[in-house]
């Protein structure tokens, strides 16, 4: 039997209940059965022995009244781990002294390094713990959680006796609580924290009873601390919480924020509320709070520590917005990395860093990556990864540094197995977009993860949850170094796969088929062994069964535009996918999208989408403009520019005018923010729909720009393709303000660039492009009738010219080019390739073309043109018929 319990799946909890005395303290947290006769609850006293007990101690504390407990003022004025130690073992202190001394000798062991903290642990195991054990008994939920909290974060086991016996009266208190007495708050926060500290337990299972709690407090929450507090509990307890209950806890939030009871003077309730409100699973359903908070912290952003910082950086780059927090998070991530040069800071700074800054962070990149201490700090291997993706490092030498670096970590302790730690190596690995055009591969890491993958699925209990089964499968199926790789993939994966598809989600499926497209596209490139491609068939099979399924359940609970967005990506990773049935109709639901179910991520996402594989659907291009219109003061002009591209590269034009002259506002606004290339990008699909305003191109066509150009392109990532990519697109742009505004007054500048060009390009006709000329040929008689591979002034290319006098016959070619000859027809015939169109849609015409005609008729041309699909479909494969269709195209009579 296979499970999977949630979307993080508490695998390593499976291994606990492996063990008799775990299984019976989960039967005891969740009241199955018959209560085990365990040490601990023997020990428990009875009612009126616990009454009697906290009658004396009431007694005791009113003896003690008006003065302030010496043995408190003691404990809190130890100056180190030793002194506080020496004092609880020479005082026989009693029950809230000992509680306090465990969170003071926290508060300590956070100042030690790694040997002394083990150290510390040590004694507390061995000398602290048989201190605290009588007083487990008399302990209230909130010395209970205290003494919990503090002791695990100091890495006491749960197996322990004194840890268990402090955990089981806890959960046994909240169990027991009547249903007018509330627990602590501050109790609940502590013990959600504690149980989830190291995945020693499956959460749900175990803080089921926590949500009535919950409810209640979320419906008494009044203060900056009540927020903090339940934040806490919502982020460590979120498989547990239903939309109800987080709808119920942002509408109380949004409250307090309208109140003023939360603003930039309370910055830690905020910073939890957005750590809490960005876990993955749910982040893109809570934009718009995310996005009021964010603003709600900028006054005070300077004043913030260095990790609240950073963490802002992250949640701003997950969703992209808004725009108003970019310029003060630039100035505090530099600030930020020179007080620090640490991976992580440099992480948070490389996004927004200007490109002229390239070769700065390059430098501090390479200082860091060969430093053993920089590899020392926390998830460093993360850190590094992010910036060597960012800048799009393609220096071979600093991505053999990083990967061997990688492995030096992968060997370093048993915990990167033990936790599935090497999973995040293996999803950075298969992401890996470091400009050198999939050609780069690390052996030695793909080995060392391809062995542990496998050792996971076939000996750990993580080989039987189908969440971490299709990650780890996935590495092994896109790398191979298994036994047969050459031919085929491990039997076992196979069956793996085709036992859990019932309960992959989503992502599953994703990963899944990005490892599929790696292996077609990396190993089996030249050939697929017939075993592999039937395996591959069969794992199409269950990617097209696995998205049917997650569409029909669409209809009971509809899918979020990020959802739909990955299931389209998934089916597009595999060309045999992109046909199908289901993938049509997953397209068909973007048309239900509305703008209040997008954000600038899901934008940028489907933009991309969209823009990678050509598909023209209308309503959702008009539904992310709507977003725009509606959003243009929180978006950012990279994001503007990403739909602007992608509307003018599937030739859409939007329906208001109005949403233009938005998103022309936003460019200009964030004009210095934005790469040289967004710029000119943007600038030309704005020109396509002919609102791009004078600000605008005066920006653009100076001297000024044209520098700052040329400065990018000396600092580019890719001297191969950057510099010819931008240059052409200056080159378009120029070429279309000259035609489409010539009251702009900008000159043309680029025939020189357009005779580079020409000189470097070689003209290799194709089949589709020989076969007309043959009949061209044959219909006209002549060569010296048409012209082929014609350039215009203007440097467009047109694949054949013929000129037609005032008889409507061809005639030889004038020497020069003409605007405008006496009753003289000029003809240009377009060949028009699939890709000319969009990939869904034979009649939709992309921007790129339907410009090219439109400028071609105002240089004085007929634009005729033959598409591909008709040229070779069914019917024109009879005798002559392609020669009728010629004359017919031309009007030949003859």
């Amino acid at each position: 039997m296979y499970l999977n319990y949630a979307p993080r799946g508490q695998w390593k909890y499976l291994q606990y209940v492996l063990q008799m005395r775990q299984l019976q303290l989960l039967r005891r947290h969740v009241n199955i059965g018959a209560k085990p006769p365990i040490q601990t609850v023997v020990a428990l006293p009875a009612g009126r022995i616990h009454l009697q007990y906290y009658s004396q101690r009431m007694e005791s504390l009113a003896e003690r009244s008006g003065a302030e407990d010496t043995v408190m003022l003691r404990l809190r004025e130890t100056k180190n781990s030793e002194e506080l130690l020496e004092m609880i073992l020479a005082d026989n202190l009693e029950r809230d002294h000992l509680v306090e001394s465990l969170s003071l000798l926290w508060l300590h062991y956070l100042n030690l390094d790694a040997p002394h903290q083990e150290a510390l642990t040590e004694r507390v195991h061995k000398e602290v713990l048989q201190r605290i054990d009588p007083h487990t008994a008399h302990m209230d939920i909130n010395e209970l959680s205290c003494s919990y909290l503090y002791l695990r974060k100091m890495h006491i086991s749960n197996s322990e006796s004194t840890v268990e016996g402090i955990l089981c009266r806890a959960l046994q208190a909240i169990d027991t609580k009547e249903q007018d007495d509330l627990v602590p708050l501050t109790a609940l926060s502590r013990l959600s924290v504690g149980i989830n500290l190291e995945r020693d337990f499956f959460t749900p299972l175990v803080c089921r009873n926590f949500l009535p709690h919950l409810e209640r407090h979320i419906a008494q929450c009044e203060s900056e601390e009540d927020v903090r507090l339940l934040s806490t509990c919502l982020f460590q307890l979120h498989q547990l919480i239903d939309e109800e209950l987080l709808k119920d806890y942002k509408q109380r939030v949004s409250e307090l924020l309208q109140r003023g009871i939360l603003s930039c003077d309370t910055p830690k309730a905020l910073l939890k509320l957005l750590h809490m409100l960005n876990i993955r699973v749910w982040s893109q359903r809570h934009t718009q709070l995310i996005r009021e908070i964010l603003l709600t912290l900028r006054p005070c952003l300077h004043q913030l520590e260095t990790v609240d910082i950073k963490s802002i950086c992250r949640a701003f780059l997950h969703h992209q917005e808004p725009a108003e927090l970019m310029q003060p998070l630039k100035e505090a991530t530099e600030k930020l990395l020179a007080d620090e040069c640490t991976p992580d800071a440099l992480a948070c700074a490389v996004p927004f860093g200007e490109p002229l800054q390239r070769e700065k962070y390059l430098k501090m990149f390479h200082q860091l990556l060969y430093s053993n201490a920089a590899w020392q700090l926390p998830q460093a291997s993360s850190h590094f990864f992010s910036v060597l993706r960012t800048l799009k490092i393609s220096n071979i030498s600093y991505c053999n540094t990083y990967w061997s670096g990688v492995i030096r970590e992968l060997d370093s302790g048993p915990e990167e197995q033990m936790h599935l730690r090497f999973l995040g190596h293996c999803q950075r690995y298969m992401n890996f977009n470091n400009n050198l055009g999939g050609t780069y591969r690390h052996f030695g890491v793909e080995r060392k993860l391809s062995r542990m993958c496998m050792s996971a699925i076939e000996q750990d209990i993580a080989g039987r949850l189908p969440s971490k089964v299709s990650r780890l499968a996935a590495f092994v199926i896109a790398y191979g170094h298994t036994q047969l790789s050459w031919k085929k993939f491990p039997n076992i994966l196979m069956s793996k796969i085709l036992t859990m598809a019932p309960q992959f989600d989503i992502l599953d499926c994703l990963v899944l088929s990005r490892s599929m497209q790696i292996a077609s596209e990396l190993r089996f490139r030249q050939d697929t062994p017939p075993l592999a491609a039937m395996q591959l068939s069969t794992m199409d099979s269950i990617l097209i069964g696995c998205a049917e399924r997650h569409l029909a359940n669409a209809e009971q609970e509809p899918l979020t535009a990020s959802e739909l967005s990955i299931i389209i990506r998934t089916l597009s990773h595999r060309k045999t996918l992109k046909n199908t049935l289901v993938y049509m109709q997953a397209l068909s639901l973007y048309k239900t999208l509305h703008c209040k179910d997008l954000s600038s991520r899901v934008v940028r996402d489907m933009a991309y989408n969209f823009n990678a594989s050509h598909f023209f659907v209308p309503e959702l291009l008009e539904s992310m403009f709507g977003y725009i219109a509606e959003q243009h003061e929180h978006i950012t002009g990279d994001t503007v520019e990403k739909v602007l591209t992608c509307s003018y590269n599937l030739g859409y034009t939007p329906a208001s005018p109005e949403t233009l002259e938005r998103a022309a506002s936003v460019l200009l606004r964030d004009f210095e923010q934005m790469s040289g290339l967004s710029l000119v990008q943007a600038c030309l699909a704005l020109c396509f729909y002919k609102t791009i305003p004078d600000e605008l191109i005066n920006r653009v066509f100076c001297v000024k720009f044209i520098q700052r150009i040329e400065d990018e392109i000396q600092v580019c990532y890719s001297k191969a393709t950057y510099p010819e990519r931008v240059l052409n697109l200056v080159m378009q742009l120029n070429r279309t303000v000259c035609l489409d505004l010539p009251e702009a007054n900008v000159p043309w500048f680029q025939q020189n660039y357009i005779e580079a060009q020409l000189s470097k390009k070689s003209q290799q006709p194709s089949t589709f492009g020989r076969d007309v000329k043959h009949l061209l040929k044959h219909l006209l008689k002549e060569d010296k009738y048409f012209r082929c591979n014609h350039t215009t002034p203007y440097g467009y290319q047109i694949d054949f010219v013929i000129h037609f006098d005032r008889d409507k016959k061809p005639m030889p070619a004038p020497p020069v080019e003409a605007t405008m000859l006496d009753r003289i027809t000029k003809v240009a015939i377009l060949l028009l390739r699939l890709d000319s169109f969009c990939e869904n849609d034979l009649t939709a015409l992309r921007g790129p073309q339907s410009l090219k005609m439109k400028h071609l008729e105002m240089m004085g041309y007929k634009v005729l043109h033959i598409n591909e699909h008709d040229w070779n479909s069914k019917y024109m494969m009879a005798p002559g018929a392609k020669a009728n269709y010629l004359k017919c195209l031309l009007q030949i009579s003859h």
